[in-house]
This record gives structure tokens, sequence and C-alpha cells, in this order.
């Protein structure tokens, strides 16, 4: 079976708890859909390895160079609220 693809902005990686049930929007690289979610994350393949690939982006768009892993529990309403930074 054919592995997901998907990719989330984050400038913070520690934001990411690997290991943890966390919410994070995702986007699915095949449809450009966004999606909230609770998964659970790992930068290391071997950590989940029947998990789907994740991409890491900067939020200036740039790609970060290996894939993580993610594994989705569940879908969740809505979007998650950024905190604004920067001038006021």
């Amino acid at each position: 079976m054919a592995k997901k693809e998907y990719d989330t902005f984050c400038d913070d990686l520690t934001l990411l708890k690997e290991g943890e049930e966390i919410e994070i929007a995702i986007r699915e690289m095949d449809i450009y859909r966004t999606r909230l979610v609770k998964a659970v994350v790992y930068s290391s393949p071997d950590k989940l390895p029947d998990g789907d690939n994740l991409w890491i982006r900067y939020n200036r768009g740039n790609l970060r160079p290996s894939p993580w892993k993610i594994k989705i529990i569940k879908d969740l309403p809505g979007l998650l609220k950024k905190e604004r930074k920067g001038d006021n």
C-alpha cells in the first residue's frame, strides 16, 4: 500500500513533541487539502516504520531535507489558531 504524503509548516521543531499525541494542521500533498488532526510524529523513520511521510516546511516555505513520520489518530474540526508574532 502506498504511503500518504503530508506537509506542515513549522519553524520551531520543539513544538512537534515526538511520540506524544499532538494537534497538528497538515496538508495532503496530492490534493492540497488542509486538515487538523490528532497524531503522533517522529523525526526518525525507525520509530514509526508504518507511518506516512510528513514533510516539514519552514514558515517561509523552504522544505527540510528529509521527512518525518506521522500516524494520524483522528481528524479534528476547525483549524489551528496561531499566535501572532512580530509587529502588533
